[in-house]
């Protein structure tokens, strides 16, 4: 049997891994401060029903039934890799959104104070909902830009590794992820602030995006033919999980314009057999790896792995 603890030999405490933890609670000590007049608690609670509420449950619902009608690749419901993301999914409604709110609200008030004049002035040139799209695209290029940098940056790259480790890939992989990770996509933050006095973008329309982000990893072998080169399909986005190659490829979250315009979008060939996912090597234990699952010794293993490395 093959231990999914961690390994015996010598570690040390990984520094960096600390400093985002450290910057990780400080932002969420800003936003919680900043939300203070009108209710931290109330923000959480509308932070969750947004973006984990019974609108994305249910949405990842019907798409986890349509993973059985139309598998890339067949699996059972009850895998092992479904029950911890499942896992992942309660700890992401319950715990790392609060942290996203909270983070994302200390951001953009530190922002606001620091860079006043990123927030663009009044004007009636451009109507309301041209603010919005205009929001959302951006909101979708920085997320593009965060993922990059979390497959250029050492430090990152450790933590978004986890949400590639997953070797049976479905919807519910959208939510395994280390709390940490999120910090680096507060960016999304930026185009907000700067389109607030035009435009407030509408909370069903995050949700929306939301539900559009999860589709890609779902295990379908969907493709939307020639709006591949618009739209992130699940053959797209499964190319970034193979294990082998570059995974700095098709990073996209809804639009992959951004890779296709900076040569980073590779378009599987239609017909053939869907690639397997995870890491080479496995370097962050997973639930495949032992004779039984142990999916909450993998789960605790798995978000304590960031913050040490071996001498």
């Amino acid at each position: 049997m093959i231990d999914v603890s961690l390994s015996m030999e010598i570690r040390r405490i990984y520094l960096p891994a600390i400093g985002l933890a450290i910057l990780t609670g400080w932002l969420a000590w800003r936003g919680w401060n900043a939300l203070d007049g009108y209710g931290p608690l109330r923000s959480i609670r509308a932070g969750q029903t947004q973006l984990a509420g019974p609108v994305v449950l249910g949405f990842v619902l019907v798409v986890v039934l349509l993973e059985q009608i139309w598998p890339a690749q067949r699996r059972p419901v009850l895998s092992r890799g479904h029950l911890l993301d499942l896992t992942y999914l309660f700890v992401h409604a319950l715990l790392v959104v609060p942290v996203v709110v909270l983070i994302g609200t200390g951001f953009s008030s530190t922002l606001a104070h620091a860079a006043p004049w990123l927030v663009l002035p009044q004007t009636s040139v451009i109507p309301r909902w041209g603010f919005i799209v205009l929001a959302l695209v951006a909101i979708d290029f920085v997320d593009w830009f965060a993922h990059l940098i979390n497959h250029k940056v050492n430090s990152l790259w450790r933590l978004h590794a986890l949400h590639h480790s997953q070797e049976e890939l479905s919807v519910l992989t959208t939510f395994r992820t280390h709390p940490l990770v999120h910090v680096t996509f507060v960016l999304s933050a930026v185009p907000i602030l700067a389109l607030a006095s035009n435009a407030t973008t509408p909370a069903i329309l995050l949700t929306a995006y939301a539900c559009l982000g999860a589709l890609p990893h779902a295990n379908l072998r969907w493709s939307y033919g020639r709006l591949d080169k618009v739209l992130v399909s699940p053959v797209f986005h499964r190319a970034h999980h193979r294990p082998v190659g570059r995974l700095d490829i098709n990073l996209g979250t809804v639009f992959s314009i951004w890779d296709v315009m900076s040569r980073r979008a590779v378009f599987p060939e239609r017909g053939t057999t869907p690639a397997p996912t995870g890491l080479s090597g496995r370097p962050i234990p997973v639930e495949q790896q032992a004779e039984r699952p142990h999916l909450a010794r993998v789960f605790i293993a798995q978000w304590a792995e960031p913050f040490t490395t071996s001498r």
